[in-house]
């Protein structure tokens, strides 16, 4: 089977046209980025692709033609630039590896109202709510049709480790310390206030991972 055979096996039949690849709202990378996906019958094809962390979905570009990765159980790893992704529980985590280390990053990124949009382009700012994305959220021309001086995009990702041979999640320092016995709960507090570490980044998390395993 070619490329184009492979890829269309694996996609749903469900597609977006729009004009050009650029995804800069609550995507991964800011342009679909070269890659390749491998089944598990060793099969591969590259191609285009990017995350939409959003909605959880692996997309693919074909030509000028958005479409969705769907069929997860035949698929193995997405891999984009230097980022290796692996179906989850119906979508895709991140898989980064450190030397004695492992984290998985389910990606999520909420679009939350900040206010509303009055006369002259002004904000009149109100409470923070999540939106729909299933009712409120729409793509135009394959693009997230989301006005960022209205909503801002939080990171909500949900990190997993494994401990005793078993994935273990954690969303912030209070479950990543929850992991680890109460003899090692400060010293992991101390090196994450002395390295500065960002829970909102991956690498920040990897780190902690590495230095406790």
């Amino acid at each position: 089977m070619n490329t184009k055979g492979i890829l269309i096996a694996i996609l749903t039949l469900g597609s977006i046209t729009f004009a050009n690849a650029q995804q800069p709202t609550g995507y991964f990378f800011e342009e679909f980025t070269q890659g390749k996906v491998l089944l598990k019958n060793k099969q591969f094809a590259k191609g285009k692709f990017n995350y939409d962390c959003i909605n959880k979905e692996m997309h693919f570009l074909n030509g000028a033609t958005d479409m969705i990765i769907e069929n997860l159980e035949d698929v193995d790893t997405v891999v984009i630039d230097i980022h290796r992704f692996i179906p989850f529980e119906g979508h895709f985590m991140e898989v980064m590896t450190g030397q004695n280390a492992t984290l998985f990053i389910d990606w999520k990124i909420n679009p939350k109202g900040i206010g509303k949009k009055g006369a002259m382009g002004t904000v009149t700012q109100g409470s923070v709510q999540a939106i729909d994305v299933n009712t409120r959220f729409q793509r135009v021309n394959g693009e997230q049709d989301l006005d960022l001086s209205v909503y801002k995009m939080v990171t909500e990702n949900v990190y997993y480790t494994q401990v005793k041979g078993k994935l273990k999640s954690f969303r912030n320092i209070n479950t990543l310390l929850k992991l680890y016995s109460k003899d090692k709960q400060q010293l992991i507090k101390e090196f994450i206030e002395t390295e500065n570490i960002e829970m909102e980044n991956p690498k920040d998390v990897l780190k902690v991972l590495e230095r406790f395993q």
